[in-house]
């Protein structure tokens, strides 16, 4: 049974909620009307059953007004003690306000979902709701849905999944099968572009018609293919879509061709930049494509419903706008570096994080009378004077950017939460408005046939702002916010022209180009680069010029009809015109600033790439600088960044990617037999080296990597990216860029300064050395107001592994972080709707800069009680921090993987020894799998030496050392795994050793404790995949020695664990226990050894057995018999 939209849309205008349930959504009478009362606090509320089904009731509570969150969850939980299952409507006492609320339950966990609707609120965002609570009697069995079956409808209504995956791959596969029909186009890049750009326009076309908008024929491109088919072959594209595009939907109807109207019929001009010529029209003049490839993906098209509504709800083949966010997300980001589809669960919890508190901020700072502890609060209190202040001042003014747009959709999540405060507004002044609102709402009424439509048209115009590298990306964007728009509209009456938003979506490099214009840098810019036209303008007047020529622009875009006998669709093409001519002049002035910063500021030269020896070093040019696409801030949004101080609001999910060349990567593209990660060094290299006797691939090889040193360069000393660069212990830290660092420390650049950010990052920013100084500015310039951690485990982020960690991070510019809310390792995307909670564990910076002084990491407390145990661990010393009368170890990497290959032998020969990678040990056992590579002894000794002399002086791997993995997870069965190396090993870089030859008892006692439980769990509240040295600097270890209680017995019992071959007899025998035959090699004993010293260890920092045993729960993996033991020796050792 289909919803009725236009009968569900009267009766809920009119608030008859009961026959809304009954008459719409085929609920049931409830067998209990009569009005019961709900006590809380000693006042009464009136609480009614409007309709059930299955034991699901929908009941109406009344009061004066709507109650604030805690009186709505305690009336709520009174409701459940008689039904478990329902749906609340609280109204108001004169009928004219209402909030509807649910709560989702999954085991112990409860998650609130509520909606606020307001008498006269216009647009259907919560039609798709209610559409997922029609039942139809037909539809089930036994003549009655389940219990389950209802509280799923409700799940489905207020809390959406979409099914898109089918379509997307179908779609996929047509974008691949349309390539070969485009004729015109030599570049296959370019055809892949242009098919994107066609598809694009298709799809916003079918969704037109299948709202009876063009021609009044809902299968108007189908039936339009047949018709150019019976005039001749293969003319769809170049003699019906050209003519579509670029007259009918570009041109009023009364401008257009009398045969223009013939060939496309009644179609409404809509304009809006997705029907300007596109650059690759121009630059490919002679494009075909056959009639076949619009049969296949029109074929496509016709399997699904289509369906325009704002928020979907419908069925399996239902594709929406949303559902394509999905589709262009996944497309786009699929050729992206490091880009993922994010989820809208995310994108929403983002957009109540930073603008809904932004709004609540402004509104409680220009409103004293009341403040507001949430968006929702504040929407059920509006009155006049705070209605008039969000229409005139907050809303108008609120700048919101994503400067990684990508296809939009923080940007379509944006609108709509903007979308639910205008209707709310708009809904109160309909009933209590004074004169003044009422009369502006009439002349907008007046002036705009929908409400709906001018809402999401201002939002769009006045609040929303995107940047992307990719053109591509910014094209759907602008497509997704346009299809958005003509949702609004009811009738094909209802639609205006679309707004162009080139000024606000626009494409470049987001982390390249001036944020702050040098003006008197830019007027002494010689003229020779510009044209004629700006060489008698200073930069003011050009600004001025600019600025001028967009508010006349975005002015004009909702005047409707002539103004002095100049078109509206004229107007706004001259304007368009003159904003580029002065854009295209300016910014070639601007990248000749943005060289003399490279070059002359900084002193960074090209580097061209060789085959063979150093690359070779040029200066660079201004052609250079525009091959980089930079995006002038300063420039193209002077008045956000200059004026303003910044955007409110940046809410974004930047890429990920390590900025270098990736080899395998590159090489992939041109041979079957490269893999990213499943190929071994050797292996590679040796295909690496085929591949490179072609002279086209050695080419484009050379111009990839010559693409990268100058760039690394500037970020790693530009001034604008001044936290890129850790320092510990006095000494710059080198890492690799990565991409989403440097857009964190952007968006802090870009915010004004009581702005708002929220950003989807990887669980580095918190953890890695190399993000040090931008905890320091996060802890220090911002105020941190959450801080969630993903683990990808239900494939929240599709491609990525299941492993890996990610961070929903938020923040406020120019306050200081005192403490924060926090969660870690959590899997169900869901759990964002409660954070942060009253039980939130909440992390102090004072406490982080105490436990990790050198490095700021924070580490992944869960719970009240491991924060606890870091306070009593931090008693004792760090183990890199130096300190006289005692041991001091310095753990290093001896030969890098990838650099040190050449050392590596696949065969051994005379005078070779293994080289020792992470997978050859596990703790206390050196020998778990066979050696790959072997070092010869005097190259392996050369390297370690590097610029010493060699004086024949003892080195570290001459003797029994220490070794640790370096690659291990936090969600491993173990993470912290050591053993002692026999004499005469290199270690790879998989494989951390120590530097500095320590006492054989000091070693195994190290040893041991790396491999307790203890230190195992404080390292995994550390790391995310690498036990990298300043993780393992940052321990607390006490520096126990010879003679100290304990030492003894943990070196003798832990050398039986390690001396069990032959070549630890010497250790053996200096540490006390004669030769390795006195060794224990039987596994049953071993592990009682281990478990004494565990116990041994968690004496040894004073732990208690609740301590101890939250701890030991802390390894899922680990066998129950083991931790059994474990705390078994502990008691032991009580006694």
């Amino acid at each position: 049974m289909p919803l009725n939209f236009s009968r569900t849309r009267d009766l809920l205008s009119n608030f008859q909620f009961g026959e809304l349930f009954i008459e719409e959504l085929g609920w049931s009478h409830p067998r209990a009307k009569k009005t019961v009362s709900i006590t809380v606090d000693n006042q009464e509320y009136p609480c009614q059953r409007i309709a059930e089904v299955s034991g699901v009731a929908v009941l109406e509570v009344t009061t004066t007004d709507i109650p604030d969150a805690k009186l709505r969850r305690d009336i709520h939980q009174q409701v459940i003690e008689r039904i478990a299952e329902n749906l609340l409507i609280f109204v108001d006492g004169g009928r004219t306000r209402s909030l509807w609320y649910w709560v989702k339950r999954e085991g112990s966990k409860s998650y609130i979902r509520d909606h606020l609707y307001i008498k006269g609120q216009p647009g259907d965002l919560f039609l798709g709701k209610l559409a997922e609570l029609v039942l139809d009697i037909t539809d089930f069995e036994d003549g009655e849905p389940s219990v389950v079956e209802v509280a799923h409808r409700l799940q489905k209504g207020f809390d959406i999944e979409k099914i898109t995956k089918k379509f997307y791959q179908e779609f996929q596969r047509e974008h691949l099968q349309f390539l070969p029909f485009i004729q015109g186009i030599d570049r296959e890049s370019d055809r892949k572009w242009y098919t994107s750009v066609i598809l694009n326009r298709l799809m916003f076309v079918y969704f037109l018609q299948r709202k009876g908008f063009i021609d009044n024929d809902f299968n108007y491109l189908q039936n339009q293919l047949q018709a150019s088919q019976r005039r001749g072959k293969n003319l769809f594209y170049r003699q019906f879509l050209q003519t579509l595009f670029f007259q009918a939907f570009a041109q009023p109807e009364s401008q257009r061709d009398e045969t223009v109207t013939a060939l496309v019929g009644k179609v409404k001009y809509l304009n809006g930049g997705l029907f300007l010529q596109h650059p690759l029209e121009n630059l490919y003049q002679n494009i075909c494509i056959d009639d076949q490839a619009f049969e296949n993906i029109l074929d496509l098209f016709s399997r699904y419903s289509w369906n325009l509504d704002d928020t979907p709800g419908g069925s399996d083949d239902e594709i929406n706008p949303d559902v394509l966010g999905y589709i262009f997300e996944k497309y786009i980001n699929q050729k992206a570096f490091g880009a993922y589809y994010t989820r809208p669960e995310i994108t929403e919890y983002l957009c109540d994080r930073t603008i809904n508190k932004w709004i609540v901020e402004r509104s409680n700072q220009h409103y004293p009378r009341k403040q507001f502890a949430s968006i929702s609060e504040l929407l059920i209190n509006l009155d006049s004077p705070l209605c008039q202040l969000l229409i005139e001042d907050i809303l108008p003014q609120l700048s919101i950017l994503d400067p990684a747009c990508g296809s939009g959709a923080f940007l379509v999540a944006a609108m709509k939460t903007l979308i639910g405060i205008y209707s709310a507004v708009i809904g109160t002044i309909e009933l209590r408005g004074d004169s003044k609102l009422k009369q502006w709402l009439t002349e907008v009424r007046k002036s705009h046939p929908s409400l709906g439509y001018y809402i999401k048209k201002r939002i769009i115009s006045d609040n929303l702002y995107g940047v992307d590298i990719m053109e591509e990306a910014t094209e759907i964007a602008k497509l997704r916010l346009f299809l958005a728009l003509v949702a609004a509209a009811q009738s094909v009456t209802e639609l205006e022209p679309l707004p162009n938003i080139d000024f606000n979506i626009m494409s470049g490099n987001s982390l390249i180009g001036l944020i702050r214009v040098d003006e008197k840098s830019f007027n002494l810019m010689g003229e020779e680069n510009i044209l004629q036209t700006l060489t008698a303008q200073n930069y003011q007047a050009i600004l001025a010029e600019k600025n001028r020529s967009i508010e006349l622009y975005k002015e004009h875009a909702f005047r409707l009809g002539e103004v002095e006998g100049t078109t509206q669709e004229n107007r706004l093409q001259m304007l368009r015109d003159h904003i580029e001519d002065v854009n295209r002049e300016s910014v070639q002035k601007l990248n000749q600033i943005l060289l003399d910063e490279f070059s002359g500021k900084l002193s960074i030269k090209y580097e061209s790439a060789q085959l063979t020896g150093k690359a070779k070093k040029r200066l660079l040019t201004l052609s250079d600088m525009q091959s980089l696409k930079p995006f002038h801030w300063g420039y193209h949004f002077d008045k956000l960044i200059t004026e303003k101080g910044g955007f409110d609001v940046i809410i974004t999910n930047p890429p990920w990617e390590v900025f270098k060349p990736q080899a395998k990567e590159f090489f992939s593209q041109h041979s079957d037999l490269v893999t990213k990660n499943k190929m071994d060094i050797k292996t590679f290299e040796k295909e690496q080296k085929k591949l490179l006797t072609n002279p086209e691939i050695a080419q484009a090889w050379l111009e990839y990597q010559s693409q990268y040193p100058h760039v690394s360069l500037y970020f790693r000393s530009s001034e604008q990216y001044k936290n890129q660069i850790s320092i510990v212990n006095g000494k710059k830290q080198g890492t690799d860029i990565n991409l989403y660092k440097l857009f964190v420390e952007q968006c802090f650049n870009l915010l004004h300064p009581r702005g708002e950010c929220g950003i989807v990052i990887p669980s580095g920013i918190y953890t890695d050395l190399g993000t040090k100084q931008l905890r320091e500015m996060l802890f220090s310039q911002t105020n941190v107001t959450g801080l969630f951690c993903f683990e990808n485990r239900k494939t929240i982020f599709e491609g990525v592994d299941s492993r890996f960690k990610f961070v929903i991070l938020t923040f406020e510019k120019n306050k200081q972080t005192l403490s924060f809310p926090v969660e870690f390792m959590r899997h169900d995307v869901e759990e964002l709707q409660r954070f942060p909670h009253k039980d939130s564990l909440v992390i102090s910076v004072d406490l982080i800069r105490k436990l990790s002084p050198d490095s700021l990491s924070v580490m992944e407390f869960k719970q009240d009680i491991d924060i606890h145990i870091a306070e009593k661990m931090s008693r004792f010393p760090l183990l890199g921090e130096t300190l006289p009368d005692t041991w001091n170890l310095k753990l290093t990497q001896e030969l890098h993987m990838t650099n040190d290959s050449y050392l590596f032998k696949q065969v051994p020969t005379h005078n070779c020894v293994p080289l020792i990678q992470g997978n050859m040990f596990h703790q206390f056992n050196n020998n778990l799998a066979a050696p790959k590579y072997w070092i010869d002894l005097d190259e392996g000794r050369k390297k370690i030496l590097g610029k010493q002399e060699d004086k024949g002086q003892k080195l570290s791997y001459q003797d029994y050392r220490l070794v640790h993995r370096r690659i291990a997870r936090n969600t491993d069965q173990r993470s912290l795994i050591a053993c002692i190396l026999p004499k005469n090993r290199f270690c790879a870089d998989t494989a951390q050793t120590v530097k500095n030859i320590l006492p054989y008892k000091v070693t195994i006692y190290i040893a041991t404790l790396f491999n307790s439980f203890v230190n195992d769990y404080q390292i995994r509240q550390r790391i995310t995949a690498h036990c990298d040295i300043h993780f393992m600097c940052s321990l607390k270890i006490p520096r126990l020695k010879e003679g100290d209680k304990y030492f003894q017995e943990i070196v003798e019992n832990a050398a039986k664990l390690i001396c069990t071959t032959e070549e630890f007899d010497q250790l053996a025998k200096e540490v006390g226990i004669g030769f390795h035959k006195n060794g224990v090699t039987e596994e049953a004993e071993r592990m009682a050894i281990r478990a004494k010293l565990d116990a041994i260890v968690a004496h040894l920092y004073e732990l208690t057995l609740t301590e101890f045993q939250h701890i030991l729960s802390t390894f899922p993996l680990v066998p129950e018999s083991v931790k059994i033991a474990t705390l078994k020796a502990y008691q032991n050792l009580l006694q």
